[in-house]
């Protein structure tokens, strides 16, 4: 009986995942999906979050490390502009995603971050962006 729980309740959980989130090709990112799950700087609406600044070479490295030193997180896809990183949950060690789209004639980095399972993350990864941020803007300035 209880196999059978797990059984469907893993089915269940596998039918909302998401396809990976990013033409390998070009690097563009997908779109969010329309569950509640997903913040990018190229959304509009209550799925917009702030691209992040990024004034140098220099400052697109320490992006980058500031990232992959958060918790749980590793890389996933590396290339000149672009960084791919998947992040566990502490606990459930569920997935999400996130992505930086370094722009240096814009001087700025394009950013998505989206939960891998379910329909809503509890602005999670909204959370996951704004601590960067915040932890990116402390290292420039040190």
């Amino acid at each position: 009986m209880y196999k059978s729980i797990i059984l469907l309740a893993a089915s269940a959980l596998s039918a909302c995942s998401t396809a990976p989130m990013q033409n390998a090709a070009n690097t563009q990112f997908g779109p969010c999906p329309s569950a509640p799950r997903c913040v990018s700087s190229l959304e509009v609406g209550s799925k917009h979050i702030a691209a992040l600044t990024v004034n140098s070479a220099e400052q697109w490295q320490l992006l980058q490390e500031t990232l992959l030193n958060m918790p749980r997180t590793k890389v996933v896809e590396r290339q000149a502009n672009y960084l791919h990183a998947v992040t566990h949950s502490a606990i459930m060690r569920y997935r999400d995603d996130i992505e930086l789209r370094y722009q240096p004639n814009t001087n700025r980095a394009e950013v998505r971050s989206a939960s891998y399972l379910g329909y809503y993350d509890f602005e999670v990864n909204r959370e996951r962006v704004e601590t960067l941020r915040k932890l990116f803007n402390a290292a420039k300035n040190n």
